[in-house]
């Protein structure tokens, strides 16, 4: 009998241990999402005045992967496919706007993913389209920001992204900083559970409405413009195209103006550029101090970050703003990656989009990679960053799709128009070279990736039908 007891104590005792010393192989995952952040960092090069050092020496610390892209140049689409790892061409979550034609997606979200794996999950801020989603052990909503004074809001969804304005008030007072604060004392809160956190920023959304100082280190008699072509960048675009660079599509013209004839008209250009300047930089400062905050583990962990922006921005480029298009400076995103054994310093120019995100993450995690996901691990690029990946793709709307190597951008639009940039001389992507014969495979070849999966009905062109 003593033996017996003296059996089972120790079969307990394993039983006991196993599952803790398993827990204990997974690191901490920390998933960063920035709202409507384009390449206009310093580690990106997107703009010669970006002041983002807290995201640079984030990016010096891991892997920067600096050909990332989204999957659908608009916030609820592009969310929608990161978070439940799934393109928008198999979902028909196409626009930010519902549509009855979607497909309900059965897959689970990031976050249910980690709560099955018994990680503690702590969502906070925008993460999914508007909040934090609704799976997690702690969830925060996101916090609301300061307005200008009565009469001096220009905001307005509807209304030109001309709505820059220097908030009297102090950081401590804006959704941002009020994010970052709950981040860290979640962060350090101990437990025997492994955390995993998806934490959203809101700036530079609009409003692009921030605290006065970041305003100052952007004099406006210093704003540098995006740079145009000599010529008409409309020229060699198709008439589909040039109607895309004057709407997003679902949004009406001002008086018969688009975004940019509007800003130009009324001398808002340098106003907005300052604007949006001045939010990133606010907001790489909050990023910044939750950065800081992750150094010390307290539950002594390995630890694993991520941080990424759920599309790209236009100010101007191509006479367009903001996002709802699928050029280069619509969905070309920050993607950093810092995690152990991941050499710091390290620039990777493989192509990857947000689809690859959630199989990424449960692969640093240690976690077997669902079936179910339709993006693939970076884990072999953390390796070596020379390991050549596919083309990414981006959707906007059933039938206009970009495909986007290391080298090209091929766009092939609803109505059979297409589009090709070499990036290796035409970084702007100024010169269309879709109808140049010496290009011809090149285009062909881009065009068999296009997915045949498309969701009828959900067409840019009734957009424009209703707006125009």
């Amino acid at each position: 009998m003593t033996e017996i007891i003296r059996t089972c104590v120790v079969l307990l005792s394993i039983s006991l241990a196993g599952p803790s010393a398993t827990a204990n192989e997974h690191p901490d995952v920390v998933f960063i999402i920035v709202d409507d952040l384009n390449d206009w960092l310093g580690c990106l090069g997107g703009h010669p005045d970006a002041k983002s050092p807290n995201i640079d020496a984030f990016a010096a610390s891991g892997m920067l992967f600096n050909q990332a892209y989204c999957n659908s140049p608009q916030c609820r689409p592009s969310r929608t496919s990161l978070m439940h790892g799934v393109y928008p061409f198999r979902t028909g979550t196409y626009f930010n706007a519902k549509h009855k034609g979607e497909t309900k997606i059965q897959t689970p979200t990031l976050q249910q993913f980690f709560m099955k794996q018994g990680y503690r999950v702590a969502s906070g801020g925008k993460v999914h389209h508007g909040g934090p989603g609704s799976a997690g052990d702690a969830l925060l909503k996101r916090p609301r920001d300061p307005r200008p004074p009565p009469g001096e809001n220009n905001f307005g969804a509807l209304n030109p992204p001309n709505d820059g304005y220097a908030l009297d008030v102090a950081d401590e007072e804006m959704g941002d900083y009020k994010v970052a604060q709950w981040a860290i004392a979640q962060w350090r809160e101990t437990g025997d559970q492994p955390l995993f956190m998806s934490v959203g920023f809101f700036r530079p959304h609009r409003p692009l409405h921030v605290p006065k100082p970041y305003f100052t280190q952007f004099p406006l008699n210093t704003i540098q413009r995006p740079a145009e072509p000599q010529e008409d960048d409309w020229n060699d675009m198709p008439e589909f195209a040039r109607r895309l660079a004057r709407t997003h599509a679902h949004k009406a013209l001002h008086n018969g103006l688009s975004d940019h004839e509007y800003i130009v008209a009324h001398d808002e250009w340098d106003k907005t550029i300052q604007a949006y300047h001045a939010s990133i930089t606010f907001v790489d400062k909050q990023i910044g101090g939750f950065l800081m905050a992750l150094e010390n583990n307290p539950r002594e962990r390995e630890t694993v970050v991520m941080l990424v922006s759920d599309h790209g921005w236009h100010l101007g480029e191509k006479k367009h703003w903001c996002k709802g298009a699928i050029w280069e400076q619509t969905t070309h995103i920050p993607f950093i990656v810092r995690a152990p054994d991941v050499p710091p310093g390290v620039v990777c120019d493989q192509p990857v989009s947000l689809i690859d995100v959630y199989p990424s993450l449960a692969d640093l995690a240690g976690l077997s990679v669902p079936d179910y996901l339709n993006g693939s691990s970076v884990m072999p690029q953390l390796r070596d960053p020379t390991v050549n990946r596919s083309p990414v793709i981006c959707s906007y709307g059933a039938g206009n799709t970009a495909v986007r190597s290391r080298r090209w951008r091929y766009i092939r639009y609803e109505d059979g128009s297409e589009e090709l940039y070499d990036h290796q001389v035409d970084a702007n992507e100024w010169t269309n070279q879709a109808a140049n014969p010496k290009h011809k495979k090149i285009k062909q070849s881009m065009a068999t990736m296009i997915p045949e999966s498309q969701h009828p009905g959900l067409k840019v062109q009734d957009w424009y039908d209703k707006y125009q």
